[in-house]
């Protein structure tokens, strides 16, 4: 399928970063009735009113907020940890290059993570080469779907060709075209065409969706086109509120005036009328009432925008409501969240079996992304998990409570910290064991000596009185 949607991406992109046609002015509608000169006069006066990132940014910021648990075993694992911590040859680790699909995905209803090597055609090397050279491993990044130009699909839904742009390596002004399949994949740009080949068996390109979507549709609707549409139309209103501003504000003077000469007052705001007529010199203003009206609508239509996102109690909007209404709003908000946050964890996963597939090694892979924004402080977070703790559940229990502890504890910890205190933690949970033992065999040692000590009494207490009645009776004979 065609990408048919570019123009669709072009204003979703430009309404979340404010650039394009919301920067220049190239995005406001002429009135029939406005001539060239003052349409580029109102164009540089424009200024733009961003609704659609904050609520963009409320669906993605809150599931990055905390420290994704991640584990992975096997011997493909030194190289994944290599792998993560700098994806792209750039040092962005996996977190921010999750971050970054996972806000083009919201925007746009998709998004595409690619991997690619650098190695050449027979450049293989040995796993231990691999764990100790970042160069020879593979890399990632995020393709955004205005750079799609075709997707092809298998009779499963799967992409079995996919077709972007990317940045020519000799000239800035074209776009070389890339195309990637389960085979190889081929350039063609300033150079001319240039072909590999790969034994990976899939495409490797793991896309990333918004929301549940048609299997064989591979650019699914964005749920903010509206939004951005709602802020277009916002940007035309606040430019023509503006033009009312500017040109219809300042009060005019009127006075009896009998040659109708121009006069200067102030800043030129002065108006005759004939001298005859009954009217004593005053100041005039236009209506308000056209402005009034636009000040209203760009109020309303702001409110529609985070209503269609349901954010509005994540983006600071004061509305009057109940305490049943407030809770079902943030159970909904939380809802949309963890639903998302689910579809980053297997995007994230899908990506470490793609890593493993292309260096033909075993990675046992899990991560776990926060299910639950509820607003909580710190101090309930510690209290359950000294409850959850308290339920003996277990070793491997009790290592999952206190990850959890961890990522909320301390949200910014680094991965290497964080691996650090769970194996600390595995560590005094077995030396808690140790000295528990030790306590134990004390404890039984001391039993021991105990009984033994209370059964040598006995016996020595028996021996004495048995012999003196013995002497008693052989001396009474």
């Amino acid at each position: 399928m065609k990408n048919n949607k570019k123009s669709a991406y072009k204003l979703l992109m430009e309404a979340y970063e404010g650039t394009g046609g919301f920067f220049d002015g190239g995005r406001l509608i002429r009135h029939p009735r406005e001539d060239g000169t003052k349409y580029e006069q109102r164009r540089r006066a424009a200024y733009y009113l961003n609704y659609l990132k904050p609520c963009v940014d409320a669906h993605v910021t809150p599931i990055f907020k905390s420290l994704a648990v991640r584990d992975y075993k096997g011997s493909g694992a030194k190289a994944w940890e290599k792998f993560i911590s700098d994806v792209d040859f750039s040092g962005t680790h996996i977190k921010d290059l999750m971050k970054r699909a996972a806000k083009l995905a919201k925007l746009n209803g998709v998004a595409f993570i690619v991997m690619d090597s650098a190695l050449g055609e027979g450049q293989e090397t040995t796993l231990q080469a691999l764990e100790e050279e970042r160069a020879r491993l593979p890399y990632a990044f995020v393709v955004h779907p205005l750079q799609v130009e075709e997707i092809e699909l298998d009779k499963f839904g799967r992409i079995s060709k996919f077709i972007y742009e990317e940045p020519d390596p000799e000239q800035e002004n074209i776009r070389a075209r890339r195309t990637l399949t389960p085979q190889g994949w081929q350039l063609d740009n300033s150079r001319g065409t240039s072909t590999g080949q790969w034994n990976l068996g899939v495409t490797p390109v793991i896309p990333l969706f918004a929301r549940e979507h048609d299997n064989f549709d591979a650019l699914p609707p964005s749920d903010f086109m509206s939004i951005a549409q709602t802020n277009l139309a916002i940007y035309n209103m606040s430019s023509w509120l503006s033009d009312i501003l500017i040109n219809q504000t300042f009060s005019i003077l009127v006075y009896p005036d009998t040659n109708h000469d121009a006069i200067e007052i102030g800043t030129n705001n002065a108006l005759g009328y004939p001298a005859d007529a009954a009217h004593e010199p005053a100041f005039i203003a236009p209506d308000s009432g056209p402005a009034t009206i636009i000040s209203e609508n760009i109020e309303r239509l702001q409110q529609e925008c985070y209503r269609m996102a349901s954010v509005v109690n994540v983006t600071g909007v004061k509305v009057q409501s109940s305490g049943t209404a407030k809770a079902w709003d943030y159970e909904q908000t939380n809802q949309i969240l963890s639903d998302f946050a689910d579809r980053i964890e297997a995007a994230e996963k899908n990506l470490a079996a793609l890593f493993a597939r292309w260096l033909g090694v075993e990675l046992d892979y899990t991560c776990n992304y926060p299910n639950d924004y509820s607003i909580a402080d710190v101090e309930t977070e510690l209290a359950n998990a000294d409850v959850a703790k308290g339920l003996a559940f277990g070793d491997a229990f009790n290592v999952e409570v206190f990850k959890k502890v961890l990522t909320s504890y301390l949200p910014e910890l680094a991965d290497d910290d964080f691996d650090a205190l769970v194996e600390s933690y595995k560590e005094q949970q077995e030396q808690e064991k140790l000295d528990m033992q030790h306590q134990f065999d004390d404890e039984v040692d001391d039993d021991e000596e105990d009984q033994a000590g209370q059964q040598g009494g006995k016996q020595a207490g028996k021996q004495p009185a048995s012999g003196v009645a013995g002497n008693g009776t052989q001396g009474g004979k």
